[in-house]
């Protein structure tokens, strides 16, 4: 006859390995032993790695396809694009060489939201009784780190913009997240990642050969690049996600760019000045 079991966390009387109202397992002496440690270790760290790097290679070569599986209630299988993003973000934070779109206090003061850059920047020197340069030291220095947490609004303004595009797919704002994240976790790591690091493969090699007065690269050219890159992945990923022909969703995609250059180089832009100063 099975053993009567009571639960330590809920007090349920059950039977088997599992609590059958909580889900709480079952310690055994064998559970507590290091070998069991390493076994389990072992099984999650190659679990998570293989469903993480198959969830990136999906990313990168059908776009829009983890959405799609995630939407339609298929999500085992793969990394949600909201946690593929967050881990991007960490890994954002743990290389600080990584600018992405952070910039100095005195390039906020060039931005289209000028006016509003000057105000919070008067009331701040006039509340502190601080010089120009002594605000723009405490800013810059504060401004990195929330510039990389503070990617996440981007994510449900992205939803939204996809929301206005396609009213009539009776889509839940859940399933326009979902592509948002997506979409922004390929911006992410191919603008913050994948482009720097060809550029600095690029400034070894010309290094190493010293060539001097040489192609140079600037944003000129990775800007552009990364456009295109995301023109394509968003083609691909309406086309795949909201059923749409490629002609439908190449003209949507340009309109999504629009709306998502003004929400990163301006709305984000507008809420990252506006935290840094509030802490300052």
């Amino acid at each position: 006859m099975p053993e009567l079991l009571t639960c330590k966390s809920c007090g349920n009387t059950f039977t088997g390995k599992f609590c059958n109202e909580c889900g709480e397992k079952v310690y055994r002496d064998h559970d507590k032993s290091m070998r069991h440690f390493f076994e389990e270790s072992f099984h999650f760290l190659t679990h998570v790695d293989g469903k993480f790097l198959k969830s990136i290679r999906l990313l990168f070569t059908n776009p829009g396809f983890i959405s799609s599986e995630i939407t339609s209630g298929i999500r085992k299988k793969y990394f949600k694009p909201l946690n593929m993003f967050l881990i991007g973000v960490v890994l954002y934070l743990l290389f600080p060489y990584f600018q992405g779109l952070n910039m100095p206090l005195k390039f906020h003061l060039r931005e289209p939201y000028k006016p509003y850059a000057s105000m919070l920047v008067e009331n701040k020197i006039k509340n502190k009784k601080i010089s120009f340069n002594e605000l723009a030291v405490r800013f810059d220095a504060k401004s990195p780190k929330f510039a990389k947490v503070l990617l996440l609004v981007i994510i449900p303004l992205s939803a939204l913009v996809l929301v206005l595009l396609y009213p009539g797919k009776k889509k839940y704002y859940f399933d326009h997240l979902t592509l948002a994240a997506e979409l922004n976790t390929f911006y992410l790591y191919f603008s913050f990642f994948i482009i720097p690091f060809f550029i600095n493969v690029y400034l070894l090699i010309a290094g190493l050969f010293t060539m001097k007065g040489g192609f140079i690269i600037g944003d000129d050219i990775t800007m552009p690049v990364a456009g295109l890159a995301n023109g394509v992945f968003c083609t691909f990923a309406f086309t795949r996600f909201y059923k749409e022909t490629k002609l439908k969703a190449l003209l949507k995609t340009v309109i999504y760019l629009v709306l998502y250059i003004l929400i990163v180089f301006v709305i984000y832009r507008i809420i990252l000045l506006s935290v840094v100063m509030f802490f300052i």
